[in-house]
């Protein structure tokens, strides 16, 4: 069954969000940000990272997530064990799923970057891309982890 998240997260790409954008903005309340801190935050992180098409966004989002998941103090330098164990646990799970977290080779398209202006969104645009399912995919991968991580608490 599809969860409330991952269609918001999923109708935050349609509406033109991108990857990292979309999956951020769905989790912003486990990060206490608004959802226009959460745009901001995230929107470098598209295109694989500024077009350049290196590492996913939907990952990008969720590797920002892992240290939510060990609560307030997941920040401090005392915890980055538990967020990196965390972030390498994420890792896995996403290439479990997907293969790589490579953006050009989740889109099938030559790796390096690409002009900074995105293509129109168009229902051609969206039909050729995976991302709709990978974002959808990562916040599965996301709500199991935040579902262990309150049972670890």
């Amino acid at each position: 069954m599809i969860s409330e998240r991952e269609k918001q997260a999923v109708r935050n790409f349609a509406a033109g969000c991108n990857c990292a954008q979309s999956v951020l903005l769905t989790y912003a309340d486990v990060l206490g940000l608004t959802q226009e801190q959460a745009a901001m935050v995230a929107v470098g992180f598209g295109g694989g990272m500024g077009r350049l098409r290196d590492n996913c966004g939907a990952f990008s989002a969720a590797v920002m997530l892992c240290g939510a998941l060990e609560g307030a103090d997941g920040a401090k330098k005392e915890h980055r064990p538990q967020t990196y164990a965390r972030v390498q646990e994420m890792h896995r799970r996403f290439l479990e799923r997907f293969g790589t977290i490579n953006c050009a080779e989740l889109l099938d398209r030559d790796p390096g970057p690409e002009a900074p202006t995105p293509e129109e969104r168009t229902p051609a645009y969206y039909k050729s891309r995976p991302c709709g399912r990978i974002i959808r995919l990562t916040c599965q991968i996301i709500d199991e982890m935040l579902e262990e991580a309150k049972g670890d608490a």
